[in-house]
């Protein structure tokens, strides 16, 4: 009896042993395996880790994403797009900076991007500053170099192959030389009516991209971005000049662009009529001169600070030779974009006749000429 009895507790035991081993191994296979799936999940985003950030990455509530699309063979920007994402009023915009923009660095950040790269000139074609450049920081040298001419804070970026970027973003599509989503992108987000849903996307989203932000800082945008009335975005093109195939940004007309953006309501209609008439005119700088035909002192250089502030060109200020003039008259080189920019700032802007005219003197786009109306 008292061998059966020990030979039945070796056995106990023995099977015991069993089961733990089998019990520790199971864990180790499934802590392996649950190893490699966060692995997998998480390594398209640790790249952002693994190198020293140039700038103060900044995912907060208003989203600042500068997009860009890149050719894979030399590493070139093809396509640029300030993303901006108001988590509060579910406002979402895209600003288009042209590819050809080109850049004077100031000196102190010159410097900076000296350390990095000593082939860097000072003065850039923005398409090319990766290149210069090893590493996903590429990309962040890229907003230091933009944020010198364009003072606005930029939050993070992300940077898709050109091929990619074509199937979210295209050009011409509702007005030339703006950038805007493109229908398949627009009907893929308005599926994601939940965090859920949006998370999924997010996720997929992130397999083809190069961000300096995370997956999981992505997804804090969830929410919001599911909210989102997609029929109800905004398109733009950053503020400047085109001259001989070079864009040159003016500096102070972006600026007040983007805060704009920033300041608006909730976007409650679509942006366009069917024509596209509501898209901004993208115009060259025009030179404006203030004529005072009011007899009203002061009157023309209240109105050249007034312009100015808000970055319009005003080249001259006089008075008019002629006689008092109750009404107030612009003549202009360009009559569309005189009565969209110009009419507002007097106190009737629908009586201030606009003129076109071909006869101004030479460096001068816009002659305005007060008259009595227009003292506020």
């Amino acid at each position: 009896m008292k061998k059966q009895s020990t030979a039945k507790i070796i056995l106990v035991y023995f099977f015991k042993t069993i089961g733990i081993m089998t019990l520790l191994v199971g864990v180790g296979v499934l802590s392996y395996y649950l190893t490699m799936l966060y692995l997998k999940q998480t390594d398209r985003v640790e790249r952002s880790a693994t190198y020293q950030h140039v700038i103060s990455v900044n995912a907060g509530p208003e989203s600042s994403n500068l997009i860009y699309g890149y050719d894979e063979n030399d590493g070139h920007i093809t396509g640029m797009i300030l993303e901006l994402f108001d988590q509060d009023s579910k406002n979402i915009s895209y600003v288009t900076i042209p590819a050809e923009t080109q850049i004077e660095i100031t000196p102190t950040t010159y410097q900076e991007l000296l350390k990095a790269s000593p082939s860097i000139p000072q003065v850039v074609d923005l398409y090319k500053v990766p290149g210069y450049f090893t590493g996903d920081v590429a990309y962040e040298y890229g907003i230091m170099a933009l944020q010198d001419a364009f003072p606005v804070e930029i939050g993070y970026f992300t940077a898709v192959p050109s091929q990619k970027f074509s199937l979210y973003y295209e050009m011409g599509a509702k007005k030339e030389n703006i950038y805007n989503p493109t229908d398949a992108y627009l009907s893929g987000m308005k599926k994601c009516t939940t965090k859920a849903d949006m998370d999924d996307m997010l996720k997929d989203l992130c397999d083809e991209q190069i961000s300096d932000i995370t997956l999981s800082q992505k997804l804090n945008y969830s929410e919001a971005l599911s909210k989102v009335v997609w029929d109800n975005y905004r398109i733009y093109r950053l503020k400047g000049t085109d001259e001989e195939g070079v864009f040159i940004i003016n500096s102070v007309k972006s600026r007040k662009l983007v805060n704009k953006i920033w300041e608006s309501v909730t976007y409650t209609t679509p942006q366009f009529e069917p024509d596209g008439s509501e898209v901004e005119e993208v115009v060259e700088e025009q030179n404006i001169e203030i004529l005072n035909g009011s007899a009203i002192d002061g009157l023309a250089s209240s109105y050249q600070k007034t312009m100015q502030d808000d970055g319009l060109s005003v080249i001259n200020i006089g008075n008019y030779t002629g006689m008092k003039q109750e009404t107030t008259t612009i003549y202009a080189r360009n009559v569309k974009w005189a009565k969209k920019n110009l009419r507002k700032y007097f106190p009737h802007p629908k009586k201030v006749e606009v003129i076109g005219s071909t006869t101004l003197e030479e460096g001068v786009d816009v002659q305005i000429i007060l008259g009595v109306d227009a003292d506020a």
